[in-house]
């Protein structure tokens, strides 16, 4: 219902969108556990075909700790003794549909674990990683074991198609999941064509357009195929801008973009909804190559800037807090992406920053053990990804597969990509176990002037150990947000 991208930014959740054509890099598929076994993603014709470099390389078996031996989707490896599976609910399981056998389920994933903004999309995957190896340990879905296949698109739009490309004709998966990288665009139109569900993170307007796209939080729009959103508009909410208006007293606000249009895109959005809500706000458009901030936070000192919102990286939100810092300017608030929210902001972030870094989503935070969900996720991502930063993504990775997982339980022993599609259609404010705030698919009406927004706003404080929920209430919901809408700036292919 919220934008993608950086609206994932503050009020979906989601990361930041950068070009696509930005960039060359290589792909790879990756083993259940994490380990990189060489350049799985794509063979040396599909590789030539696409341009990209290198021959591809085939992954090990792997030997997952305590557990029988399982090749790099997570399947028990061929002569290891793979027992029969289980009758799910109303006969024995069927070969019912691509990816789905008696034995086996067949998932697969696109993310972007490694580019130019370094791993920031892999937290997504890590956690569908846990989850599968997890799950499998208990028994899979329905005595089904769940087989795992990822590639790594770099974060370029021809390595996403080849991905796509892989994933489907050769891996035959049934669907992706925690699907997770700025480049999808480049397989989007493929992926629709094919009638492959495809599960994840709104980094880009593919899931505003696509009738087998499902944005991780949920949306409204038709998703005719031809249009992003309703007729190439996005609708927000203004619900979170309001809260830090009312709980933190600030009315003077910066927006930081960068110079492209997807940054610009969030930046639009930002801006209208702080107007909406009261706010004076100054725009600051820096440079995507070489992006600096002393100039302007020289001027939000003379403006008295009290709370800054941004369409950028984590990267350039910490060159921010540099700024800041050279100045000694402390801020009421830096609201940052959720691309921020991991534990590296405790290390990563100054001090004139770190205690005011703010995330606005649509997830509790993955220190919220008492949720008996979250707690789950922790100890499970604590044994199967040892060593991994914990981060917000990683529990959304986890949530979407959790999501996915109720959808092919309900089929019992014939399970469809139709009948997986039916069921996502027809959630109603689907928490994932007390995860998300509310996810659903059905339609909306965005011509309305406000509608209810619920969402969570978390913090970072070092006398709490971290990140913490900043509002009193798991959703926090305001009946009568304004609702509206800005142009796309990108078609989501």
């Amino acid at each position: 219902m919220v934008l993608g991208l950086v609206a994932t930014l503050l009020l979906a959740a989601c990361g930041t969108r950068l070009p696509d054509e930005a960039f060359e890099a290589e792909g790879q598929l990756v083993a259940v556990d994490g380990t990189r076994n060489g350049d799985q993603g794509l063979d040396a014709g599909e590789a030539a075909a696409e341009g990209i470099d290198g021959a591809a390389l085939e992954a090990p078996t792997d030997t997952v700790a305590g557990e029988a031996p399982v090749d790099a989707g997570g399947a028990p490896a061929e002569g290891n003794g793979e027992a029969a599976a289980a009758p799910g609910p109303g006969g024995p399981n069927q070969a019912s549909d691509v990816g789905i056998t008696p034995t086996t389920i067949t998932l697969g994933n696109i993310t972007a674990e490694s580019g130019v903004l370094g791993d920031a999309f892999a937290p997504s995957v890590r956690g569908l990683r846990a989850w599968v190896q997890a799950t499998n340990a208990k028994g899979g879905i329905n005595g089904r074991t769940i087989v795992l296949k990822t590639c790594d698109d770099q974060e370029v739009r021809s390595r996403a198609l080849a991905c796509a490309r892989k994933l489907v004709e050769q891996d035959k998966v049934f669907a992706l999941v925690a699907t997770n990288t700025r480049s999808l665009g480049g397989a989007a139109q493929y992926l629709q064509d094919q009638g492959i569900p495809v599960i994840g993170i709104p980094i880009t307007n593919s899931f505003y357009r696509y009738s087998h796209f499902w944005t991780a939080y949920g949306t409204g729009y038709a998703r005719d195929n031809q249009t992003v959103g309703v007729g190439g508009a996005l609708s927000s909410l203004s619900g979170g801008y309001r809260w830090f208006r009312e709980n933190l007293g600030v009315t003077k606000a910066a927006v930081f973009t960068y110079d492209i249009a997807e940054s610009a895109q969030a930046g639009a959005f930002i801006t209208k909804g702080l107007q909406l809500e009261g706010f004076e706000v100054t725009a600051y458009t820096i440079s995507f190559a070489a992006p600096s901030f002393d100039q302007a936070v020289a001027d939000m000192e003379r403006k008295g800037i009290e709370i800054v919102f941004d369409g950028i990286d984590d990267g350039a939100n910490r060159k921010l807090c540099d700024a800041l810092g050279r100045r000694q300017y402390p801020l009421e608030a830096k609201v940052s992406t959720i691309v921020s929210m991991g534990q590296s902001v405790g290390k990563d972030y100054n001090d004139t920053c770190r205690n005011v870094v703010y995330v606005a989503g649509s997830s509790v935070p993955y220190t919220a053990t008492k949720v008996p969900a979250v707690a789950e996720f922790r100890s499970a991502f604590e044994r199967y990804q040892p060593g991994q930063e914990l981060h917000q993504w990683a529990l959304e990775g986890w949530a979407q597969a959790v999501m996915v997982a109720d959808g092919i339980r309900g089929m019992g022993p014939a399970p469809t990509r139709k009948g997986l599609e039916d069921f996502l259609r027809g959630l109603e404010k689907y928490s994932a176990g007390g995860i998300m705030t509310g996810t659903q698919y059905k339609p909306l009406d965005y011509s309305r002037p406000t509608a209810e927004h619920c969402f969570t706003i978390a913090r970072w404080q070092d006398d709490k150990g971290g990140w913490v929920e900043a509002t009193n209430a798991f959703p926090f919901c305001y009946p009568d947000a304004k609702q509206y809408t800005t142009p796309a700036a990108e078609q989501g292919n």
